[in-house]
This record gives structure tokens, C-alpha cells and sequence, in this order.
């Protein structure tokens, strides 16, 4: 293999994690036991023959060398010009302070280290602490940026992690009879117990109280908001309605109003893991995400709208590889015109 540079290059096809679910999908139509019934009966024939009974061995090397002249045939073509390629850059995460001062928080400087008398960062997450000569709760404003991620620990231990395009306003700790923040976009909270002061995140239309338990909120403007208990139990405000959600239960705003149901969880909180998980979901929804993390335009044109996908993708990955897995998946073909990328049927 390291005398020629074709077989180098193949191998690092065959260990890259997106490659390998471009075409596994197709490896997988290949039905092995019906394959075996064809030719059993014509070994057992000739048992007795040791050549034949090598056959089995010889019929699984041929497959693999099958596999092999395939992905060797079939490498990766795009026309997605590199000048909107996602190179998992530095979007600059911002913490507005209730002065108006700005700190910008570089999420890719692990050397980076603030100290305050509120809090501590790293450069990729926010740890608070409150101690008792902290003076009065001071309000701050969490702003992350298309392309960028964020962690954040609250002063009561409470874990957030805020997701691409999203506001998280809160105190520097909490005081009085609730802890009480405000979020724009999308944040993943596990929430530290207390019951003589229960945990409340307000969005522009939904409201959830809690006492103890780890959710996924959804507040995107202009898309449908949505809660997503992963661990014990949250109450869903919508005007004079109020719901108590389980876990695996999903509280849905609609043009109708508030409704309960159930949902795969992962779906809506693997963002965290960094993976995208899509389930029959249409491609315009898909579009929003991926235009949100890499910061790119997708178009979807109306004869692919009606088109669903079903996937799991690794988020820390170049977009030109995630948009060929979704041409394999969904059978559609990506095309580029200026700045903007248009998605049609194959």
C-alpha cells in the first residue's frame, strides 16, 4: 500500500466515517443468505471436494474486492465551489454585559482563559460562580453566531449548551423565588434540582417550568417552537394552556395551538453530540440546519420540497461531503449559482 499513492488514498477513503455512509447503504441491498441458498445445494453435491469447500471463502473475497473496485469507481464529485466549503472556522462568540461592555469568546483558542469576578471561561464554555461578595445578580446576554457552539454552567450548576444562531439571557446567579432565562434560538439544558426555586425558560411564545431535568428547546423566529423532554418532567406554558410533558413526549406549537407527542429524542438533541440525526424529515427543515451551521444558502427547489430524508451525519464535517451523502440518500443532484447552492431531483 505505500508504494503507490492510489492505494494510500483509498484507504483514507475507507476510514473516513462520512465515506463509509455514502455507499454503505448500498452494500447493504446485497441479500447474503439468499446468495447462500443459491449455492449451498451445489456444494453439498460435492463435499467431498476440497475446492468446493473452499468456494464460501472465495465468494466472500470476491465481494470484498467487489466492494473495493466500487468505492474506487465511485469516489466523491462535486461542483460545490470551495468558497463555500465549512472549514470549521471561529465564529466569535459574544458576551454582552447588562454595562454594555463585550467580550468576545474565541470557541477555538483553548489557550484562552477569562477571569472574572462572575465567571470563568476557557474559550468554550462559561462557568459562573456566586460567592458572597458578588454584590447584586448582573443580567448578561450569551450570543452565538451561525457556524459556532457554546457551553455555559450557571451559577446554580445548571448545564446549557446553546446551539448555532441562538440568545441566552440570564443572571450572573439567581436570586428571589425563581430561576428565571430567556432564550432565542436553541439550547439543550440539564437543570440542577431545587425545588424551593424552580428553573423557568422563557421564549418568545413558550414557557417551561421545571424543578430538576434535562430538555431541548426549539425558539427559531419565524419556525414552529418546540420543547423536547430527554429526563424527567417539564410543564409547557402556552397562553392559558399548560401541559405536563414525560420523557420522549414533545410539546409542538402549531397554528392550532399546543399539542403533545411523542418523538424520537435523539432527533432533536443530537445536535449536542455533534451529529445531525434526520427522520423523514422534509428537506426544506433540513436546509434551515445546514444553512445555520455552515453558514451557507440553500435552496430547495419546489420539485425536491416534497422529498424527506433520513440520516445520521457527522456535524464536524465538511459541507461538500455532507451535501454527496444527501445526493446518495435522497437522490437528489446540488448545484451552485454564485454564493447560493440549489438542491433538485436527480
Amino acid at each position: 500500500m505505500k508504494k503507490r499513492k492510489e492505494n494510500q488514498t483509498l484507504f483514507q477513503h475507507l476510514e473516513d466515517p462520512a465515506y463509509q455512509s455514502q455507499h454503505f447503504s448500498r452494500y447493504t441491498q446485497f441479500n447474503a443468505i439468499e446468495g447462500w441458498e443459491k449455492v449451498e445445494p451445489r456444494l453439498k453435491s460435492k463435499s467431498n471436494n476440497r475446492f468446493y469447500r473452499l468456494l464460501p471463502y472465495a465468494a466472500i473475497l470476491i465481494l470484498c474486492i467487489g466492494i473495493i473496485t466500487f468505492l474506487r469507481t465511485n469516489s466523491p464529485q462535486t461542483n460545490i465551489p470551495v468558497s463555500l466549503h465549512k472549514n470549521i472556522s471561529n465564529p466569535t462568540v459574544r458576551l454582552v454585559m447588562e454595562d454594555g461592555n463585550t467580550l468576545e469568546l474565541n470557541t477555538t483558542d483553548s489557550s484562552q482563559r477569562l477571569e472574572h469576578e462572575d465567571f470563568k471561561s476557557d474559550g468554550k464554555q462559561l462557568v459562573y460562580k456566586h460567592t458572597e461578595s458578588s454584590g447584586s445578580p448582573r443580567f448578561h446576554l450569551l450570543q452565538v453566531p451561525r457556524g459556532g457552539e457554546y457551553a455555559l454552567v450557571l451559577a446554580d450548576g445548571t448545564r446549557v449548551w446553546l446551539n448555532a444562531e441562538t440568545e441566552l439571557s440570564y443572571p450572573s446567579y439567581f436570586s428571589g423565588k425563581d430561576r428565571r432565562v430567556k432564550l432565542k434560538g436553541e439550547a439543550y439544558f440539564e437543570v440542577t434540582a431545587d425545588t424551593s426555586m424552580p428553573f423557568i425558560v422563557e421564549t418568545k411564545h413558550l414557557q417551561i417550568n421545571v424543578l430538576g431535568t434535562s430538555f431541548n428547546i426549539s425558539a427559531y423566529p419565524d419556525e414552529s417552537h418546540h420543547a423536547t423532554l430527554a429526563k424527567g418532567k417539564i410543564k409547557a406554558i402556552y397562553e392559558e394552556k399548560q401541559v405536563i410533558l414525560s420523557p420522549g413526549e414533545q410539546a409542538l406549537l402549531t397554528d392550532s395551538g399546543m399539542i403533545v407527542h411523542a418523538v424520537d429524542i435523539a432527533t432533536y438533541t443530537s445536535w449536542k453530540e455533534r451529529r445531525f440525526v434526520f427522520k423523514n424529515k422534509p428537506l426544506q427543515e433540513v436546509a434551515r440546519d445546514l444553512e445555520r451551521w455552515y453558514n451557507v444558502r440553500l435552496t430547495i427547489r419546489q420539485d425536491a420540497q416534497p422529498i424527506r430524508l433520513t440520516a445520521n451525519l457527522p456535524k464536524y464535517e465538511n459541507i461538500e461531503k455532507i451535501l454527496h451523502i444527501i445526493e446518495n440518500i435522497a437522490r437528489v443532484k446540488c448545484e451552485t449559482n454564485d454564493q447560493e447552492i440549489i438542491i433538485k431531483p436527480e
